[in-house]
């Protein structure tokens, strides 16, 4: 079994809104018992309508944090959203790399407080397509030619497609992007 790595977007929607919507939809389902011990079925009827679209909501929200997640499996990187799966072969990624979501979104996605420190991982795309992407994993994650995904253990992910890169790709993207602190060094004057 492959380790999967969980959207964290998702994770921090059910934590946000699963339980307050799972409360909500147990009390209407007691508010509709009470109202039909009382003889006023319309009254009763309507608040288990209430109760079963709460409920409903909630467990879509929990599916969703349950089963939205990435994963790598025999040089593909498999992106999962309910039963939905999007496939991304390596050939197509020119790099990934770890950033911090809040900068790495900056500018073109909001990113929710409790998520601004979290490890994403971005990766820069040849040829994606990102209609089907942003269908999947919403316009907070796909921006151009790049993904930005926070993902539980985002580094060990990371860590599995640059092992899987050939070395000569590796090389490339790091000639591409250099060390930032490096640069910084060589052009100070003593």
């Amino acid at each position: 079994m492959h380790q999967r790595f969980n959207n964290l977007y998702d994770r921090d929607r059910w934590r946000r809104y699963g339980y307050s919507l799972t409360i909500v939809g147990v009390l209407c389902v007691v508010l509709a018992a009470i109202f039909e011990s009382r003889k006023e079925e319309g009254v009763g009827q309507v608040w288990l309508i209430s109760s079963a679209l709460t409920l409903g909501l909630a467990i879509s929200l929990w599916m969703r944090q349950r089963y939205s997640y990435a994963r790598f499996d025999r040089g593909q990187l498999v992106f999962r959203y309910l039963t939905v799966t999007v496939r991304i072969d390596l050939v197509e990624v020119r790099r990934a790399r770890i950033a911090k979501l809040a900068p790495a979104v900056h500018g073109r996605a909001r990113t929710p407080k409790g998520l601004a420190g979290v490890d994403a991982l971005v990766l820069q795309l040849r040829n994606p397509d990102t209609a089907r992407l942003r269908r999947m994993l919403t316009r907070r994650c796909v921006f151009d030619e790049e993904l930005v995904i926070p993902l539980a253990g985002a580094a060990v992910l990371q860590g599995q497609i640059e092992a899987a890169l050939p070395p000569q790709r590796r090389a490339e993207a790091s000639e591409t992007h250099p060390n930032p602190n490096r640069s910084r060094r060589r052009n100070r004057r003593r």
